[in-house]
């Protein structure tokens, strides 16, 4: 290994190693000034934002960076699915703002004022985001499930309160389209895909549009997986567009497979 690698490993290493203090940090914080435990507090939200402030003090502590503001909404959407109410999610933000500013090791100073707005707001938003369900579970324009009925199925596969339970031996089928369709191809080629789709997954699967760009579809795995999916590229890539499918495992747990879902969602230039 080159000195250049070993560098690289010691700027990671040491990234690592400050996101892990935070979040122990904001944790100990957190209960203590909202003054009870929440069962749900971690989850992969809590490492992204993490990831991204520390981020975020390397550069010059502006709160202003797409990623952070990405995160914050990740984590507010993570909240109201934990069932925290938008106070106290906004106060376990404060709580992480308050840990960074107090840090010793950091450049934190910038945050004694509490998160910047766009932050409070993108986490408010991301909350507003994370419960909504709303009456309708079907995309009219599609004909396609919505995201807020796949977490449904998702939680219906994880039900039983075992690592994997019903979701084991179930995956997720992803159907990309490419980010530089404009909106009125890509009007037309959900449209199209919806259909096709419908056909195509007509045994009982779960076809949702996750965003205007991703489809995803909750099917059981099978020893004909694989040609599956060769025949479905072959049939939706039929118009050389560049649509892209693929197969992900589901997590073990029910809140990594919603997180994945975000994932998913989120990604507009290749696979997250």
């Amino acid at each position: 290994m080159g000195t250049s690698e070993h560098t690289g490993t010691a700027v990671a290493a040491g990234r690592d190693a400050s996101a892990r203090r935070l979040r122990q940090g904001w944790c100990r914080r957190s209960r203590r000034d909202r003054g009870e435990p929440h069962d749900d507090w971690w989850s992969p939200a809590v490492e992204a934002v993490c990831a991204a402030v520390v981020e975020d003090l390397r550069g010059r502590a502006t709160g202003d960076t797409p990623a952070l503001a990405h995160a914050c909404a990740r984590l507010g959407r993570a909240r109201a699915r934990a069932g925290m109410g938008v106070g106290a999610a906004l106060e376990d933000l404060a709580a992480l703002f308050a840990e960074v500013a107090e840090a010793p090791d950091t450049a934190g100073g910038a945050y004694r004022g509490g998160p910047p707005f766009a932050l409070v707001r993108a986490a408010a938003v991301g909350w507003a985001e994370g419960r909504r369900g709303g009456d309708h579970c079907q995309d009219p324009l599609t004909g396609l499930s919505t995201a807020a009925y796949l977490r449904t199925r998702l939680g219906e596969l994880y039900r039983g309160g075992l690592p994997w339970s019903g979701a084991c031996g179930h995956g997720l089928v992803v159907v990309a389209l490419p980010a530089w369709l404009d909106p009125w191809r890509r009007t037309a080629r959900l449209i199209v895909l919806g259909h096709e789709l419908g056909r195509f997954f007509a045994a009982g699967e779960t076809v949702s549009l996750l965003s205007r760009y991703r489809v995803a579809v909750v099917a059981a795995a099978s020893g004909r997986t694989a040609e599956r999916l060769r025949l479905l590229r072959a049939r939706v890539g039929a118009g050389g567009d560049g649509t892209e499918v693929w197969s992900v495992p589901l997590p073990p747990t029910h809140a990594e497979a919603v997180d994945l879902l975000d994932t998913i969602a989120a990604s507009e230039d290749g696979r997250p």
